[in-house]
Order: structure tokens, then C-alpha cells, then sequence
């Protein structure tokens, strides 16, 4: 989710629930200030998603304290055998040591490992740029020590996240730093960038771009780092999430890939838009193509009309870490006729706009939730309770939403666990119903941090 959009709200300080109805056109519902940290800890950090480049070996350079995470993150996916970390201290600062430090630090790392790694990612901290230390030369030390690896300057500072670029958007532009300029590319080849879960390759687009004899290239579902490399070959970049918004731009300007924008939308005209835009830009020789999306869109409403007849009248809640467009998915779900009780968010897209907007004049009723204010510490979570009490089952559909509403039944889906569609909502149905006729344990699934993260 981004977090350095223009904050605009209404809302007190300290309100964490407030009726969707109330809450306008507001691209942040609820203040920012100190914020809480729940411990729904499936979404990945950048201490996780560079994992998914094979081969590649992670440094990270900060003091104690800002290590301690990073270590416990490495730690949780079982990832220390591709990350090290090179602590710094006062008297890095005070004798000007800062590039000699990473220098040698990131050569002795490398020189002991069973064989050299194809890629290296540095991750220099606040301090660095504070000081302003000399990256061109560390590189150019590094690159002609090591000729035959990659080196990607990355960056872990904090510190930029209320600014013009969030660290998740950083990595999503570095990431692809090592690929290299083609003299041509292939036209009939497209990569998927910006998520970290491999893309389901039943997905509505994927199923129309092989149908059509293209090449995917999917960097979650990579094996050995030439696949990684393969990547350059490519003549567009497909991304679903804004996150990845830079860093389309840039490989649209360095190697000449054009980006292509498909937001996962729950709302049937817009998948049905979107493919039927994508056939077309992309001259796809599919003379089925209607066929087939009409046989996706009656498959998920199928699923639909049997989850609502298992759920009845549950109360659900659902999160922003689901998928960004999560008021699309509440809109579905109200025009399908299920009970939406919760939903929480602590940022609202503008191209949210429209679904706010439904459901502002169709279910108002439905109570908008902070997750990261810092007063959502003290909420009483006791919304499963409260639904008992009335005969009613919570199911949850996304780990901070299980965790505020305290139900044992929930979806346990991350970044739309790479569906997209009419196959995620065909899917996310059929994950409706297995969520509410078996309970979870949701406490020791939701602490896992990177739910999903093994680089083994």
C-alpha cells in the first residue's frame, strides 16, 4: 500500500472507526501520527522480496537497533544462507570509515562464500545518505573486485517513507537495476513485475497471452537467475500493484519495455475492459477472445452464488493488504448480496474513487477501520463476539481483519495471493467457503512475517 500520497482528512485525532459514509473523499480516513504496528505480520518488507531474484545474496549496513528486524525477517523465511549483514558503529562515523567498512565488509562476505554469488544487493541505511559517503566509488571497487557479479545499490532508509518515494516502491525500481539493454526485443514476450507472489497461471490474462503463443516471464516463479536476466529480452512489463509504478517507468526509459498498468479491480465491466484493451494494444490473434471471458465471468459468478449460499448471512471484514482496490472487492461482495460488516484500510487510492462512492450511497453502514493509528492499539477486537452473541459467524478475508475482529475463520490471502480477475474472484469464493467451515489458527499463522517467503 502507498503511503506518500497527499494526506487529506476529516477525521479527529485518535478516531479509528468511523461509518463509510462519513468518510467523503478522504485519500487518508484516519490521521497520521504515531502509528502501531499490529501483529498481522504477512506482508513482505524489503528484507523479503529481493528473495525472489535467484541466487541473489542480500548485505544489509546499519547499526543494532535497525538490524535487529531485518535479522529476525531473514531469520523467519530461513534465508541466512543468502543474507549478511555488516553492523556499523560510532567510530565508523568519527574516523570517516564509512566506505572502507562496506568495501572490504561486502568482499569478506563474498570471498566466504561456496562460490560467488551471481548477484549482490548492498542496502546502505539513513546514515549513509546523511553523510553523504561515496557510492560511485564503493561500486566502482566493488565491480572491478568482482567482474562477474552483479552489484545493485539498494537503500533501507525509513526515513524516505513520507516523502516522494516509499522503500517499497524503491525496491521495486532496484530490483531490476542488473538487467541489461537488448539490441532488440522480442515482440511477442511480456514480463509480470511489482508483486511477490508468482502469478496464478490460470489468471485471466494469462490464460489469453498463452492462448495467443506468448512468452510470460514471471519473476517470482523464476528457478536460476538467467531467467532473471531473460527478463531484458522482453517488450512489455505487466504490473498490477501502484507500487510498481516507478519502476515500470524506468525500465520503460532504459531498455524501452512499455509498462501495462491492470489494477485488480473486483468490479466484472472493468476485468472485462481491461482484457479487451490488453487483446487489443497487444494485436492479440484470439477471434474467442468474448467467448472466453464470458465463460470466466459466469464461472465467478457461479462461485459466488454458492459461497453466498453457504455463508448466509456471516458477518465479513476484509483489509487493505487483500489488494490495494479493496473497496472493489466490499462493493462485489454488497452487490452479491453478502454482509459486509468491517472494512480496514488506512489509505484510499484515488482510483478508488468510484466504488467509495457506491458504497457510500448503498451500504453506509459499513464501519471504515485504522489499522496503523496508533489508538487501533486499544480496540477491542471483539467484533467475532459480538457477531456470536446474534447467531452470526465473522469470516475475515485477510490477516489484519482476522486480527482486529478476533475470528478464527479468515481468508489468509496476501496480495491477492497472485490471482487477478474473474479467476481471483472465482477463487477468493471458493476460499470463502473453506474459511467458514473450518477455524484457523490465526494466531500463529499472522506472526509469520513475508506469509509465503522461502527462498529454499
Amino acid at each position: 500500500m502507498l503511503t506518500n500520497l497527499h494526506e487529506k482528512t476529516t477525521a479527529p485525532t485518535g478516531i479509528i472507526r468511523r461509518p463509510i459514509g462519513e468518510v467523503g473523499t478522504d485519500v487518508v480516513p484516519f490521521r497520521a501520527g504515531l502509528q502501531y504496528n499490529p501483529p498481522a505480520r504477512g506482508h513482505w518488507t524489503i528484507a523479503h522480496t529481493p528473495i525472489i531474484i535467484p541466487g541473489c545474496h542480500i548485505v544489509f549496513l546499519c547499526a543494532n537497533a535497525c538490524m535487529r528486524g531485518v535479522v529476525m525477517s531473514a531469520m523467519e523465511y530461513k534465508g541466512m544462507d543468502r543474507f549478511s549483514m555488516i553492523m556499523l558503529y560510532d567510530k565508523d562515523i568519527y574516523d570517516g570509515r564509512l566506505e572502507q567498512v562496506m568495501i572490504e565488509g561486502i568482499s569478506e562476505i563474498i570471498d566466504r562464500q561456496p562460490e560467488h554469488p551471481p548477484m549482490v544487493m548492498p542496502f546502505t541505511s539513513c546514515i549513509h545518505h546523511f553523510l553523504a559517503y561515496d557510492s560511485k566509488f564503493i561500486y566502482k571497487t566493488l565491480r572491478e573486485r568482482y567482474p562477474d557479479i552483479d552489484f545493485v545499490q539498494s537503500y533501507m532508509i525509513p526515513t524516505i517513507r513520507k516523502g516522494t518515494i516509499t522503500p517499497e516502491e524503491m525496491i521495486h525500481v532496484t530490483m531490476y537495476e542488473a538487467l541489461e539493454k537488448q539490441p532488440a526485443l522480442e515482440p511477442h514476450a511480456v514480463n509480470i513485475i511489482g508483486s511477490n507472489f508468482p502469478a496464478q497461471t490460470d489468471n485471466d490474462y494469462y490464460q489469453i497471452l498463452k492462448a495467443a503463443g506468448w512468452t510470460i516471464r514471471d519473476l517470482p516463479a523464476s528457478k536460476v537467475y538467467q531467467e532473471y536476466k531473460d527478463m531484458a529480452k522482453s517488450s512489455y512489463n505487466l504490473y498490477a500493484y501502484p507500487v510498481a509504478h516507478r519502476g515500470a517507468r524506468k525500465l520503460q526509459r532504459r531498455l524501452g519495455q512499455e509498462g501495462i498498468y491492470l489494477p485488480i479491480s473486483c468490479r466484472p465491466e472493468e476485468i472485462r475492459r481491461e482484457l479487451l484493451e490488453l487483446a487489443e494494444k497487444l494485436s492479440l490473434d484470439l477471434p474467442d477472445l468474448t467467448e472466453r471471458i464470458d465463460r470466466m465471468q459466469s464461472e465467478a459468478e457461479e462461485a459466488l452464488r454458492r459461497a453466498k449460499e453457504v455463508l448466509g448471512d456471516s458477518w465479513i471484514a476484509l483489509d487493505h493488504e487483500v489488494l490495494p482496490r479493496y473497496c472493489s472487492l466490499a462493493r462485489l461482495l454488497v452487490e452479491n448480496g453478502f454482509n459486509v460488516k468491517e472494512i480496514y484500510g488506512d489509505v484510499i487510492l484515488p482510483e478508488e474513487a468510484d466504488d467509495l462512492a457506491w458504497l457510500q450511497e448503498n451500504a453506509p453502514e459499513i464501519e471504515f477501520c485504522a489499522t496503523v493509528n496508533y489508538a487501533a492499539r486499544m480496540a477491542d477486537r471483539d467484533t467475532a463476539e459480538r457477531a456470536a452473541k446474534e447467531g452470526a459467524r465473522v469470516v475475515a478475508i485477510g490477516q489484519k481483519s482476522a486480527y482486529f475482529t478476533g475470528t478464527d475463520h479468515f481468508v489468509n490471502w496476501i496480495e491477492y495471493a497472485g490471482h487477478w480477475g474473474f479467476n481471483g474472484i472465482r477463487a477468493l469464493a471458493e476460499q470463502l467457503i473453506e474459511a467458514y467451515e473450518h477455524a484457523s489458527d490465526v494466531p500463529a499463522i499472522i506472526q509469520i512475517k513475508g506469509w509465503g517467503c522461502n527462498c529454499n
